[in-house]
């Protein structure tokens, strides 16, 4: 199982690596070509283009990953497959004529005439290609065609970075650059991902299958839809409340914070099927533990990396004006690790088939986390906002792992785990408390400083670091790549 994982991780990581890294090389030129204001509304269409695809799609994707993979037989797959594809390409047919109206009212009230009409309706096209691109990227997934789903993201997000840069450097398209780049992106390797999994599609429309996975996946919908509303609510109330140029300085700072998937997109790609397909195996849940040991320590060291070197980065890549958003960063990347824990780890809930339990759980971090970001964000502006995100998903993730381990036991050493986290919680968030000056005295001293929290983490988590292992560790990654 660890071979399987570290082998299809790798592939997954280097494909998220790739694409974060172009996406990075945007900052720079992105952060100088548009103003905070400008970044703050592509920060809010973007987010559409993600929670649009989810309302929709009636979180099918949740529905293949549950069952694909348990199917009875290679024919089962492939409805289940089919039925999933069709659904998801003519869902928004019978919306097209209300994109213009929409639209209008969501460029001239919602975000105050700062975009025009044409942007939006690129953004409902973008919608669009990007559901029917994640279905098929996610079916290589389950095909365990990891090679192809790196392709294909790789493919992707160069053809959308770099259009998206020439349309708004050379053209001077602006936001509309940025969007027109991504349709591009998604429109070609949406189609090479279908072509890839073609031996597993037969375009027939299977309505038997297809109810029983609406069945499981509709209760998902509203969890799911509150899943990332908590993610998301910070930037729409600091919009309300403070306007774009801080949502733009907010969003700066969370794409640092974010920079931690290039570990957790990876890692999901490769552990979902893993945990699905070997669930009932003799000796299992030992084998989760170690897993979870070794992603804490991996996902710790990061939020101490990212939180203590957040200035710099940002210093390094973006305008001094957006430099600003770093001090966002621990809590928004304590907020990603609980919600990565809260996805990945709570397995036993999907075992089990309680997908009303995930609605439920989901409703409750939403409805606290809208409660405290009308209520900090007055107060502490931007720390609210990541303050509010942060604890919400501590009761998402705490109430999730305990109703996980009430249905699927796995033998945690939860004193360990607690005490590395808080050791690295305190130490990332020193940030707030003092005042680093950038110079090389103080780099050398944060280094130590982050040198010194591996090594205890490495004790409490019981995670060896043997040079060898990293050896090869390495040695798996370029196998498999």
């Amino acid at each position: 199982m660890y071979k399987s994982l570290l082998k299809n991780a790798s592939l997954y990581s280097i494909s998220s690596l790739i694409a974060r890294g172009f996406s990075l090389i945007t900052v720079p030129i992105y952060t100088r070509l548009l103003s905070p204001a400008d970044y703050g509304a592509l920060d809010l269409l973007s987010y559409l283009v993600i929670l649009m695809p989810l309302v929709m799609g009636a979180a099918l994707d949740q529905a293949l990953a549950r069952f694909y993979n348990d199917a009875a037989d290679e024919m089962e797959k492939k409805r289940i497959s089919s039925s999933i594809l069709i659904y998801t390409i003519f869902i928004f047919v019978p919306f097209i004529p209300f994109v213009q109206p929409l639209s209008t009212v969501l460029a001239e009230k919602w975000l105050d005439g700062h975009v025009d009409e044409g942007t939006i309706t690129l953004v409902f096209l973008l919608i669009w290609t990007n559901a029917i691109s994640s279905i098929a990227n996610n079916q290589l997934i389950y095909m365990f065609r990891s090679k192809q789903f790196a392709l294909c993201s790789i493919g992707n997000t160069i053809v959308s970075i770099s259009s998206g840069l020439a349309f708004v450097a050379y053209c001077r398209l602006g936001l509309s650059g940025i969007l027109l780049g991504q349709l591009l992106g998604q429109s070609i390797f949406g189609l090479v991902s279908l072509y890839f999994g073609r031996s597993n599609y037969l375009f027939k429309f299977d309505w038997a299958i297809f109810k029983k996975m609406l069945a499981y996946s509709l209760p998902l919908v509203p969890g799911s839809l509150a899943f990332y509303l908590m993610q998301y609510v910070d930037r729409y109330a600091i919009n309300q409340f403070n306007g774009l140029s801080d949502v733009g300085l907010y969003g700066i700072g969370a794409r640092v914070a974010m920079l931690i998937n290039l570990f957790l997109m990876g890692f999901q790609g490769a552990w979902s099927p893993v945990v699905m397909s070997g669930f009932r195996e003799a000796g299992a849940p030992k084998k989760f533990r170690v897993v979870f040991n070794h992603y804490l320590f991996v996902v710790l060291a990061i939020l101490v990396s990212l939180s203590l070197f957040g200035k710099e980065i940002l210093l390094l890549l973006t305008t001094k004006i957006f430099s600003q958003g770093f001090v966002v960063v621990p809590l928004l990347v304590v907020a990603v690790i609980l919600s990565s824990i809260g996805q990945y780890f709570t397995y036993g809930i999907q075992i089990a088939q309680k997908s009303g339990l995930r609605l439920l759980l989901n409703l409750l971090a939403l409805v606290v986390n809208i409660a405290l970001v009308y209520l900090l964000i007055p107060k502490f502006g931007m720390i609210g906002a990541a303050l509010a995100t942060a604890l919400s998903f501590v009761v998402l993730t705490v109430i999730g792992m305990a109703l996980s381990q009430h249905y699927y036991y796995v033998p945690y050493r939860w004193r360990k785990i607690l005490t590395a986290t808080f050791i690295a919680v305190m130490v990332a968030h020193l940030v707030f408390i003092v005042d680093f000056q950038v110079n090389l005295q103080t780099e050398l001293f944060k280094l130590g400083l982050v040198l010194a929290v591996l090594l205890m983490l490495s004790r409490l988590l019981d995670i060896k670091l043997d040079p060898r292992v990293l050896v090869r560790a390495r040695a798996s990654m370029l196998s498999g790549a």
